[in-house]
C-alpha cells in the first residue's frame, strides 16, 4: 500500500513538473493577423510597429528609399508536428506580414496566409 501511494505522489510530481516547464516557453506569441489590423498607413509609426510586433524577420530596402519590414511565422498542423514522419504529413501554413515604411510612418500594411508552395514561390500564386 505505501508503495502505491509513493508512485502516485511521484508521478503526479513529475507530471506537474513537466506542466510547469512547459509554461516557461522563451518563444514570443505572435498574433499577426490581429496585429495587422492594429496597423493605420500615414498614422502609425516605426516605433508603433515595433511595439506591435517587434523586430522585423527580414528587412528590405527598395530603390525608391522605402524600406519593407516582414514578419512571418509557421503554423503547423498536428499531424506535421509528429516526430519522425511528420515531414510527410499534414501541411504548414505561413502568416506573413508586409509593412512599408516611409520616413517615419507606415505607407502600407499587407497580411497573407500563404500554403508551403505559395510560400516557397515567394507567396506567388500558380
Amino acid at each position: 500500500m505505501p508503495f502505491k501511494k509513493n508512485g502516485l505522489i511521484v508521478f503526479l510530481l513529475i507530471a506537474l513538473s513537466a506542466a510547469v516547464v512547459g509554461c516557461f516557453r522563451h518563444e514570443p506569441v505572435r498574433h499577426l493577423a490581429s496585429d495587422a489590423g492594429l496597423v493605420v498607413p500615414g498614422k502609425t509609426t516605426r516605433q508603433d510597429v515595433l511595439v506591435f510586433f517587434g523586430e522585423p524577420d527580414e528587412r528590405q530596402t527598395l530603390a525608391s528609399g522605402e524600406e519593407v519590414w516582414i514578419y512571418s511565422q509557421v503554423r503547423k498542423s498536428l499531424m506535421r508536428k509528429t516526430p519522425m514522419v511528420g515531414n510527410r504529413l499534414g501541411s504548414e501554413e505561413y502568416d506573413v506580414v508586409n509593412i512599408s515604411l516611409a520616413g517615419d510612418l507606415v505607407t502600407s500594411c499587407v497580411y497573407r496566409m500563404l500554403d508551403e508552395g505559395e510560400f516557397k514561390r515567394g507567396g506567388k500564386r500558380e
